[in-house]
Formats: C-alpha cells, sequence, structure tokens
C-alpha cells in the first residue's frame, strides 16, 4: 500500500509539473465597456442529433458562461420544422439545421420546413436555402476532414465560418511528426485546469481563407462568423462525433461558450419575447451587424467600427456610397499590448495601433474594410476580435453578363405524340411506370413512382431515355417539367464501361407544380463515382435518366411527374 502511494504521489507530482511547463496563461479579464452588442454563439448540437445534452441543459451552460442568445444547429436534411425560438434559462434559444452536402456542410438559419430532404451537390443545397428564404453558412469551410470541407467557393453562400474549434483539432491531429501529437496530449492534460484556455491554444487561422474571402467581397457581401460546433462529445480524428462509440465527454457546453463568441448589434434592446427577439437577432446576423471575439485569451471583448464620408455613416455590415475621403473609427478594450490593424480586404492599410480610440481617414476608393485585433504578447498570438466588413462602394462596372449562344439545333425526344421511346428502371423494392397522359393543352409523359423504405442500397425509381448513338454534339438538355409537390431529382447521363459499373454524370434541378421549362447544360454535370472528363464522354453515353432517391426526397414516398416537352439541343 505505501508503495502504491508512494507511486501516485510521484505521478501526481509529474502531472503537476508537466501542467505548470505546458498550461496556457489564463486569459485577461478586461474592463466592461458597453458597445451595444450582446454575446452568443452559433453552432451547437445537442442530442437531438450529435450532441451530447438537451437544449435546456444546454441553455443553462450558456447563461452560466454569460451568453444573451445561442442557435442549435442539429444535423439533418431541413424537412424538420425548427423550434420556435424561446427563453430558457434566460437565453434566447434559437434554431437551425446542419445539411451535409456531397461537397461540405451547409448552415440554415432562419428558414421554414423545406418540402423535401436537401441534400446532394452544395451549389443545390445553397440554392434551395435561399429559394426557402433562409440564410446559408458554410461551416467549417477548412476541416482537414474532406467530409467536411467547403468546396464549392462560387455557390452564393450568405456567409462562412471563419473561426471553428472542430477544424483546429484536426488540423493539429493530421500533422506528421511528434509536437503535434504532444500538443494534443499537452491541451487533453491541461483542458480540466484551464478548458477555455486551453481549447483557445488549439485554435488556429487558416492561410486561405482571407484570399477567398477578399475576392468574394469584392462583388458582394459576405458575413463571417464563429462557430463553436459544440457537441460535448469529442471523437476519433476521421470521425464526427456522432459517429464513434469511443467519445469523450469534452469539451463540455460551457467551457466550449467561454472560448469564442459572436457579439451582435441589435437595433433594440431584447424584450423579452422571444419570438419578436428571435426576429431581431437574426436580422442582425443576416446583415452582418456583429463582430466575433476568441474570448480564451481575453473578456469581455469590446469593439466598435465606424466610417463616415459625405455620403452618411455607417457600421460594420453596412454598405457607404464611395464620392469622399472615408474617416474609420475604431473603439476597443484591447489591452494595450494587443495590436488593432485596419484592412482593406487582405491589403494592410493602417497598422500598429495600440489605443483604445482612433480615427484613420482613407482615400476615395472602394473598399472593404475590416479592424483585427491581434493578441500580441500572448500566446498563441490569434485574431482575438475581428469585425465584418465596412463595403465602400463605386459605381457598379459595366459588365456583360455571361450567356449561352442561342439554340441552333433541336433534338425532340418527346413531341407530345408517344411515350413509347420512355421506359423505367427501379430497384427490386421500388416501382416505376411511365405512360402518355391526356392533359389539358396536350398529352404529356407521366412518370409514377414509389419508393421504398430500404437502406441499403438505396432505393431509386427513374424515367429513362435511351440514345444508342451518343448525344454528341449537343451540349444541353432542355425540358419542361412539374410535379405534384415541390421536390429535387437528379438528371444523370449514364455511359457503359465494359467490364465495370457504368460511369455517370448528373445535375440535380428544382421542379415545382407549375410546368417550368430547366435546362441541363452537359459542362455543369458533375461525375458520380469514377472520374472522367464529360466533354470526351459525350458520344459514349447511352442513356439520359431521371432519377428519384432519398438523397432528395422520403423514402416510403411516392408521386407523379409530367414532362411536356423534352430535347437535346446546341
Amino acid at each position: 500500500m505505501k508503495k502504491l502511494l508512494l507511486v501516485t504521489a510521484a505521478f501526481a507530482a509529474a502531472v503537476a509539473v508537466f501542467v505548470v511547463l505546458t498550461i496556457q496563461p489564463r486569459r485577461l479579464m478586461l474592463a466592461a465597456t458597453s458597445d451595444g452588442t450582446i454575446p452568443g454563439v452559433i453552432h451547437i448540437h445537442t442530442n437531438r442529433s450529435d450532441g451530447l445534452s438537451a437544449p435546456d441543459d444546454i441553455a443553462a451552460a450558456a447563461a452560466r458562461a454569460g451568453l444573451k442568445f445561442i442557435v442549435f444547429t442539429d444535423h439533418g436534411d431541413a424537412t424538420r420544422r425548427p423550434d420556435p425560438p424561446a427563453y430558457r434559462s434566460g437565453v434566447l434559444c434559437l434554431d437551425g439545421v446542419e445539411i451535409s452536402t456531397t461537397g461540405g456542410h451547409y448552415i440554415a438559419l432562419d428558414m421554414p420546413p423545406a418540402p423535401y430532404p436537401l441534400g446532394g451537390e452544395p451549389r443545390d443545397v445553397v440554392e434551395d436555402v435561399h429559394r426557402l428564404g433562409g440564410f446559408g453558412v458554410v461551416a467549417h469551410p477548412d476541416s482537414p476532414k474532406l467530409e467536411l470541407r467547403w468546396r464549392e467557393w462560387a455557390a452564393p453562400f450568405d456567409a462562412i465560418e471563419i473561426l471553428n474549434p472542430d477544424s483546429s483539432w484536426r488540423a493539429w491531429a493530421q500533422q506528421s511528426g511528434w509536437r503535434p501529437k504532444l500538443k494534443l496530449f499537452e491541451a487533453l492534460v491541461d483542458y480540466p485546469f484551464r478548458p477555455a484556455e486551453t481549447i483557445a491554444g488549439l485554435l488556429h487561422e487558416a492561410l486561405d481563407l482571407p484570399m477567398r474571402m477578399a475576392a468574394l467581397t469584392q462583388r458582394r457581401r459576405l458575413v463571417s462568423l464563429a462557430g463553436a460546433d459544440a457537441h460535448a462529445k469529442l471523437a476519433l480524428p476521421n470521425a464526427d462525433p456522432g459517429d464513434s462509440r469511443f467519445a469523450l465527454p469534452l469539451p463540455g457546453y460551457e467551457s466550449a461558450f467561454r472560448v469564442l463568441s459572436t457579439h451582435v448589434r441589435l437595433e433594440r434592446a431584447l424584450s423579452g419575447n422571444a419570438a419578436d427577439d428571435g426576429g431581431v437577432v437574426l436580422r442582425a446576423i443576416r446583415a452582418g451587424h456583429l463582430y466575433i471575439a476568441i474570448d480564451g485569451l481575453a473578456t469581455p471583448p469590446s469593439l466598435e467600427l465606424t466610417a463616415s464620408n459625405a455620403s452618411g455613416t455607417a457600421a460594420s455590415g453596412d454598405e457607404l456610397a464611395a464620392g469622399s475621403r472615408v474617416t474609420l473609427r475604431v473603439r476597443t478594450n484591447a489591452p494595450r499590448p494587443f495590436t488593432t490593424s485596419i484592412w482593406d480586404g487582405v491589403k494592410l492599410v493602417s497598422g500598429e495601433h495600440h489605443e483604445q480610440e482612433f480615427s484613420v481617414t482613407l482615400a476615395d476608393k472602394p473598399a472593404v474594410y475590416w479592424v483585427g485585433i491581434r493578441s500580441t504578447g500572448r500566446t498563441p498570438e490569434l485574431t482575438w476580435a475581428r469585425s465584418n466588413p465596412i463595403y465602400v462602394r463605386g459605381p457598379v462596372p459595366v459588365t456583360r453578363p455571361f450567356t449561352r449562344p442561342p439554340v441552333r439545333t433541336n433534338q425532340p425526344m418527346f413531341d407530345g405524340t408517344s411515350a413509347a421511346e420512355w421506359r423505367v428502371e427501379q430497384d427490386s423494392t421500388s416501382v416505376a411506370a411511365v405512360e402518355l397522359a391526356p392533359v389539358f393543352g396536350g398529352p404529356e409523359l407521366r412518370f409514377r413512382y414509389g419508393l421504398s423504405g430500404q437502406i441499403t442500397p438505396p432505393p431509386f425509381a427513374a424515367l429513362v431515355f435511351d440514345t444508342p448513338g451518343g448525344i454528341a454534339p449537343n451540349d444541353r438538355l432542355a425540358f419542361t417539367i412539374r410535379a405534384e409537390r415541390p421536390m429535387r431529382m437528379s438528371v444523370q447521363l449514364r455511359a457503359p464501361r465494359e467490364g465495370g459499373e457504368a460511369e455517370r454524370w448528373q445535375r440535380s434541378v428544382y421542379i415545382s407544380p407549375t410546368s417550368e421549362e430547366r435546362i441541363v447544360y452537359f459542362d455543369e454535370v458533375s461525375p458520380i463515382g469514377a472520374r472522367q472528363t464529360l466533354k470526351s464522354a459525350l458520344n459514349l453515353v447511352r442513356s439520359i435518366l431521371f432519377v428519384v432517391d432519398p438523397v432528395n426526397t422520403r423514402r416510403e414516398s411516392s408521386g407523379r411527374i409530367w414532362i411536356k416537352r423534352a430535347a437535346l439541343q446546341r
């Protein structure tokens, strides 16, 4: 027993020494100053998906951390009706959804339930969220995990997470060598003693995001957010928290809420009416009236940025017309070692400010101004607080919009007289049929489908038009289509491959209950499975398929689709 006690004491002493040598410094406690914002945290998972705790428990943790609002973003396909705004433990709780796409994850806020499952390619999910009136946020865009990393930068998303702790610890885990592994081990040992500081010590700043954001904000508005990605579960590096049975219950929600925060400038003070207050907070987020801060370095933060010229005055998230010199005013409670800088995109225009209040007058020109405050003298040195931009816009340049060449040839696939060239395919558990349907205005193709509830392999039903001679030299497929209810389906091109599974390319299209023309351009389709450029394979395509599957249609559901016209064109 004595030997065991000695060994235990020696181990405890070794741990204590290790912690003293490796632990992050305490976060700085700053004088609280009012900047007209309220603190909150976005991107939180509950036990409704892969988080640990129920919303009530999470809200209680948020209250202890001093937050005024939180946003739940459980994984889903957006068909669940979001919970209405509610006050829990005095914290305003808002409900969104995190949607998995084939090119990363996309958070939808302030959106009604979708009439069909959202999923598939990111460009289509972004389009659907916009159609439904939602506000879309690219989650963990720089994640080292391919399934989580955003890969559709041409899509018109509304906002982007520029900080996400999940991406940071995965980045450490992915690095080669023993030092990154030691860093994670240090964090695991130090976490019980200074949880917020320890997590903040793992944060990193992506090198490519500033360049991408600068390019995007030259053309349009883009809101910058911090995402906690809080699960209260730590899984293996290559697994999501919900995928692994070997997950640790950390970092806890309260600890995560003390690491970073989003500070929103409201149009009015919160009233206590959850429905009204939810709208106020969401409008501020949509407008970019906010800044983000790493509370694990110093707290509570305060940051104000305004710009004024002869056209008026603007704050973060707003636009200001160019036409005269612009004066930027900055007010913050940053401690003196910290360094405040003013940027125009990725160009530094005024740096090395250590005073808490200053102004700078700049030339009259279009710009995207934002403020970043570095934690100079702290380890690690990060951007402690970052404003959203003020957009100084000049006259909109006259540009010629991209247009496709007019149709020169039209090869009908359906002319309203016969369905003989069309057939159906389906898995063994689903049903499908096609017939010529008499409709006012002329006969139409009617495709009926019924998907089974089978999980693996996924059920499908397809309307098929065979093209034994290929589809070259055509460059598009045009068709007029409607459905019983709003839905999305996949238009696929299939080329047989000797000795293997056929190659396929697809483009998803939205279908409304009203007949509308849709055009699928062959240079916009994406490969499914094996990678091959489409251009060289158009002559090999032997079938065009209109596919209904669980990507955008519920299992155990049925429906009807009508096609009025269809043609290959070039």
